[in-house]
């Protein structure tokens, strides 16, 4: 919440902010920045710190709110021998995966999306967002 000012500025409005780590575990606040234009947060290193059916519940408020602003990240790159960086990035990419299928479908029995609007919320979370905000070619 302290880096609602740099939000607010003026002078950073065409800025875009990414809260990497959803912000964990401060999750109730960035879903209260996504009402900030320029605000998202990325997932990354929650899905190996929440088990699924914890990240899924924090995924489904955030989707829920802000579907375009949540970006999917696993945090795997290549580190020491001992780092184990690519157990760690095929976990957060399940974990991930897991979670947000946890989420949609909830939504979906809960009448809130359609399956075709979770499919779309999917591809956004797990690619579309982020091919927009960092202006990517696909």
């Amino acid at each position: 919440m302290l880096l609602e000012g740099a939000f607010n500025d003026p002078s950073l409005r065409k800025t875009n902010f990414v809260i990497v780590h959803g912000g964990w575990p401060y999750i109730k606040q960035t879903a209260a920045l996504f009402q900030k234009a320029n605000v998202y947060a990325d997932f990354s290193f929650t899905a190996i710190m929440l088990y699924p059916r914890a990240l899924a519940d924090m995924l489904r408020a955030w989707l829920e709110m802000y579907p375009e602003k949540v970006l999917f990240g696993t945090d795997a790159s290549p580190g020491p021998p001992e780092s184990n960086w690519e157990e760690g990035g095929w976990l957060a990419s399940t974990s991930a995966r897991q979670a947000l299928g946890i989420a949609l479908t909830g939504m979906i029995h809960d009448g809130e999306i359609s399956r075709d609007r979770a499919t779309e919320i999917a591809r956004m979370v797990l690619r579309e967002n982020a091919i927009k905000l960092y202006k990517l070619k696909p």
